[in-house]
């Protein structure tokens, strides 16, 4: 039986009075593939910066590979954790190389330690060229396109030969080629490695059914439901879940495909002649 690589039991996480996260009681085994799903603010990231050892929970118990964090182990433990997130690392790097944010990743720190080697910094390269970046390898962060910035979040998380990997909608601000070969690089990394993913995303074609069979559904700082992936995303279910009527289907190629009828009343609130009719 595949040994238990993170543990969250009666987890919460509070701001002031506002629970972001309220007993959260899960349990992820070595080389699972997890894809957590929820709206805007159901607090996925939140959760994922608090797994990655960079949130702190007000309440509850965490364990990753077996250990609480601790002011003497959390750099350890980072270390073995690959996390993508735009929504949290937008908010801290700035005017950082592609670079250095890429050599940081070693070390699960923000910034980069003395102990680089040369060897360090031409796996880091090769992963900058890889995502399409050779070319500005020392171009500053905040001058980079969403895109880019994902791509260079995305070889900082690679860059320590990770445990877990933690994806927050890494797929974001992608155009079609790289998120393509992003998904890519999940897949094979899945399939061929024995490092247990973690994929948020808002969008179900990103959703690989033949990679990703545990799914955790989040609502609300509350866990709605958890399991596997084919029995909980179903039309039934996630319409549920949404409180709004889904269809979900598959293509001959297993994708997950989600459809709704969406009806805006933009073009009548912004035509007077048509102000009776709202």
């Amino acid at each position: 039986m595949a040994e238990t690589i993170i543990k969250t039991s009666k987890l919460c996480c509070k701001s002031g009075y506002k629970f972001l996260l309220r007993d959260i009681d899960w349990e992820i085994k070595k080389g699972e593939h997890w894809i957590v799903f929820g709206m805007n603010g159901s607090g996925k990231t939140t959760l994922l910066s608090i797994i990655a050892g960079f949130k702190k929970y007000t309440h509850g118990d965490l364990e990753v590979f077996g250990e609480h964090y601790t002011n003497d182990n959390i750099m350890a433990i980072r270390k073995k954790i690959g996390w993508v997130s735009s929504s949290f690392f937008d908010k801290y790097l700035r005017k950082e190389s592609a670079l250095n944010i890429v050599l940081s990743g070693k070390f699960g720190t923000l910034g980069i330690d003395f102990d680089i080697s040369d060897q360090d910094v031409k796996q880091a390269k090769a992963l900058l060229t890889e995502l399409h970046l050779g070319h500005k390898i020392n171009y500053p962060f905040d001058l980079m396109s969403k895109g880019e910035r994902q791509n260079v979040l995305i070889a900082r998380a690679l860059m320590s030969n990770p445990e877990i990997l933690v994806l927050d909608e890494p797929g974001t601000g992608l155009d079609v080629f790289a998120r393509e070969h992003m998904l890519s690089t999940v897949r094979d990394l899945a399939e061929k490695t024995d490092v247990t993913i973690i994929y948020v995303t808002h969008y179900t074609e990103e959703i690989l059914s033949d990679v990703f069979d545990k799914c955790l559904l989040l609502r609300n700082g509350r866990i709605y439901a958890k399991g596997s992936l084919k029995e909980l995303f179903t039309s039934e279910k996630i319409s549920s879940f949404l409180r709004y009527p889904v269809n979900i289907q598959r293509d001959e190629e297993d994708y997950i495909r989600l459809s709704m009828e969406v009806n805006s009343r933009i073009e009548k609130l912004l035509n007077p002649s048509k102000a009776g009719d709202i």
